[in-house]
């Protein structure tokens, strides 16, 4: 079942703005936390619960949205008091329970209220886990949204991932290479540009490819994205560290920058010995068949 898009006014971090689903959609596992009232003891420790929980293993891909009947300006209040870090969104008038089929007509003299209830929408917005419940004092298993969570893997969306991640590292052995032609030309400013470069398209490879791992359904979709994601680490430090080395050759300070050479010699081997990566459309493919993929 395809998840219903809304667009609700929202505090998150303090500032008030608009949140949509579609904001999610695509990029990551929304939970969506429907409560009947800000401050209520039985919603004050359900909030407090996913906030503490450890939600998650794929944490940096999951987004918890918080729907609530109250305004923005009572769940700023609320979020303040509780430390809640996640975003809490305001239905005011009930219609986004409606949506979901989990809104009350009446509650405790309240009007269009919703249920506790609890939805797991994942990266293409369908619904993979409901739960709803008529007793309001009854907290949602924390334990079985995590299982929701986790049973969420797909080798198309860790393909696509991956595929970010890939582009990025190509981008970043391209400049790493220029730095190191540079090196050898003893251009050092030139150098510690490129190096500079390369760690930031790393940086986001790395993450790229950790999302991957996460995602992946098959062994070998996710042996290779732990691989990628380990060159790119590796080259990520061997960058910092000729770059520094870079950096001190221009100031004049040889005997440090051999230093930081020596120090970049590790990661440096270690990053070229995962090898040349397999594109994301062998990589899927590979998936499907089941082939021990490895490296180029």
């Amino acid at each position: 079942m395809e998840a219903p898009n809304f667009l609700l006014p929202a505090v998150h971090d303090g500032e008030i703005r608009e949140i949509a689903l579609d904001d999610y959609v695509g990029e990551d596992i929304v939970v969506l936390a429907f409560y009947p009232a800000d401050f209520s003891p039985t919603c004050t420790d359900e909030m407090c619960a996913i906030r503490d929980v450890d939600i998650f293993d794929l944490e940096e891909d999951v987004t918890v949205l918080a729907i609530g009947p109250d305004t923005v300006w009572s769940h700023r209040a609320f979020a303040e008091q509780n430390t809640i870090q996640f975003p809490l969104l305001s239905d005011n008038n009930g219609d986004v329970a409606e949506e979901y089929d989990v809104l009350m007509r009446q509650w405790r003299g309240h009007q269009r209220i919703p249920r506790r209830s609890v939805f797991v929408v994942d990266d293409r917005g369908r619904i993979q886990y409901a739960w709803c419940t008529e007793d309001q004092s009854v907290l949602p298993d924390l334990g079985e949204i995590r299982e929701a969570i986790d049973a969420v893997q797909d080798d198309r969306t860790a393909a696509e991932r991956y595929g970010r991640g890939y582009d990025h590292y190509q981008y970043g052995r391209s400049e790493f290479e220029s730095g190191l032609a540079a090196e050898d030309r003893e251009d050092w400013d030139a150098a510690n540009v490129a190096f500079v470069e390369a760690v930031s398209y790393f940086d986001v490879a790395e993450d790229a490819f950790d999302s991957a791992r996460r995602f992946a359904a098959s062994d070998a979709v996710r042996e290779q994205a732990a691989a990628a994601r380990d060159g790119s680490t590796a080259f990520k430090q061997a960058a910092k560290w000729f770059g520094e080395a870079a950096e001190r050759a221009e100031a004049g300070e040889a005997e440090s920058a051999e230093e930081y050479r020596r120090d970049a010699a590790d990661p440096h081997r270690n990053a070229r010995e995962v090898g040349e990566l397999p594109d994301p459309k062998t990589l899927l493919a590979s998936a499907k068949t089941g082939d021990d993929l490895g490296t180029k």
